[in-house]
């Protein structure tokens, strides 16, 4: 090749070299001016999401700030300044509307919020279902847990403000769901967090450590007093006297005989209740108050159940022991959502198909709506005639509560001091029935059900 036609092959490549230029540099400018256009936009848009963030938490402010302002929310009356009837205007540079529905369930509130950029008219729009949940599982406490094999709590998570300590048998099972705003500990051979609060704090499936447990609810004691006043239930204490070798214990209408063998000599000088399953009163869902202490006691030598069986709200100011079996049967409900708290059941097993596996199991992530106390049983469980209860409803215990002789609960007990079970032949079984039992209290507890980004209304704000 020589001189002249390599030159010319370079001015051609050089000729091809600047085409592609012209063809791509303008291109490329254009791409960079359209990315940054996308760039302006999608800032501008996440401020209008920012905004309707910001709107969603004012919304759930608002229902939380008293008791009626949720009550008329859940009844569908309309709250000022929450029907898009108000254009708030208190974020720089934005604005938002909020609008409140009840529903879609009971004791539900749907929260629409709308956010929008000013500068840009950029609107954001997101939904947020709110349900009351004063009380959320079936052993609530603002101090620790030491959950043992002789609790075994059923249908709802445990909640605690301090330390979950997992121990024993329970360490080889995983149901149900524990929540903590401290640390969920196990056993060496079955731990759970081993970090601290150091990320991660969850395995997504059993245990959650540093997590945001809700509040705990205000009771409103000054009124379940005066309830129990006005209902005859308040400090009610059974009488006892001398009968051959054995005490008497009774109520209006009722005597009972308790033969030392159940332990009348550590009760007799302490305030008790005997035999309130047969009380006319016990199933009326009352209000049953207590200023100090209460020994919940009955009679396990004899027949027709003389023992324990009440429903409603026992408040027990001092410590509360329980030393009675129980004798209460009946068909109660399986909160929605149950199946949750069983994803893994123990060791080796996994909620599966198979029916069963626990109370009310029905299948894979399914469980009925109803389970027959004194009835049914489960795979592994006790006999079905032990799966009565001996008190079903909200129990409240301000020292000590202490089980002494199985009595089983349906509902939720809440211990401000320890939760201690004293026989061994039975575990205590506790079956959650849901978060809104006959309870008096003084502030809004919310559980957020869902939350969706949605298409902006039409509405001209």
């Amino acid at each position: 090749m020589n001189q002249t036609q390599s030159r010319g092959q370079m001015l051609m490549g050089a000729t091809v070299l600047v085409g592609i230029l012209l063809i791509f540099v303008p291109l490329m400018v254009q791409w960079s001016r359209q990315e940054a256009r996308w760039a302006v936009k999608e800032q501008h848009a996440v401020v209008g999401f920012n905004i309707a963030e910001a709107a969603v938490d004012r919304g759930l402010w608002k229902l939380k700030s008293t008791t009626t302002t949720w009550r008329r929310a859940v009844d569908g009356q309309v709250i000022a300044g929450y029907n898009f009837d108000v254009t708030h205007t208190d974020i720089d540079n934005g604005s938002y509307r909020l609008r409140f529905t009840a529903g879609p369930g009971a004791e539900q509130v749907t929260v629409l919020a709308e956010g929008r950029d000013n500068r840009t008219r950029q609107t954001r729009a997101i939904r947020a279902i709110y349900e009351s949940n004063a009380l959320p599982g079936p052993l609530l406490t603002s101090g620790q847990v030491t959950y043992a094999g002789s609790l075994e709590c059923h249908w709802g998570p445990i909640m605690a403000n301090n330390n979950i300590l997992i121990s024993g048998n329970a360490a080889t099972e995983f149901f149900p769901r524990k929540f903590s705003r401290q640390l969920v500990s196990g056993t060496a051979l079955n731990p759970r967090d081993l970090n601290g609060l150091n990320p991660p704090n969850t395995n997504n499936t059993e245990w959650w450590s540093d997590y945001p447990v809700p509040d705990l609810p205000l009771l409103d004691f000054v009124t379940m007093r005066s309830s129990s006043v006005a209902n005859g239930t308040l400090n009610y204490y059974t009488t006892s006297g001398a009968s051959g070798s054995g005490k008497c214990i009774g109520w209006a209408g009722h005597g009972r005989c308790m033969s030392a063998a159940n332990n009348w000599a550590a009760h007799q000088n302490k305030p008790h209740f005997f035999d309130s399953n047969n009380h006319p009163k016990s199933k009326q869902n009352l209000i049953w108050y207590y200023d100090n202490d209460l020994v919940l006691t009955g009679n396990m030598d004899s027949g027709g159940c003389f023992r324990l069986g009440l429903y409603g709200v026992l408040i027990v100011r001092g410590s509360l022991t329980v030393d009675a079996g129980d004798c209460y049967a009946y068909t109660g409900p399986v909160p929605a959502g149950a199946w949750k708290e069983y994803t893994k059941i123990k060791v080796g097993t996994n909620d599966t198909t198979t029916t069963n596996q626990y109370p009310a199991d029905n299948g894979l992530r399914t469980s009925r709506t109803t389970f027959r106390h004194g009835v049914e049983t489960w795979t592994g469980g006790p006999p079905a005639a032990n799966t009565d209860v001996g008190l079903r409803g909200f129990i409240y215990s301000g020292g000590h509560l202490t089980f002494n002789s199985i009595a089983d609960v349906a509902g939720t007990i809440w211990a401000v001091g320890n939760v201690i079970n004293n026989d061994v032949t039975e575990r205590v079984l506790v079956f959650y029935e849901g978060s809104n039992p006959n309870v008096p209290v003084l502030n809004v507890v919310l559980n957020r059900v869902s939350w969706d980004e949605v298409t902006p209304t039409a509405g001209v704000w």
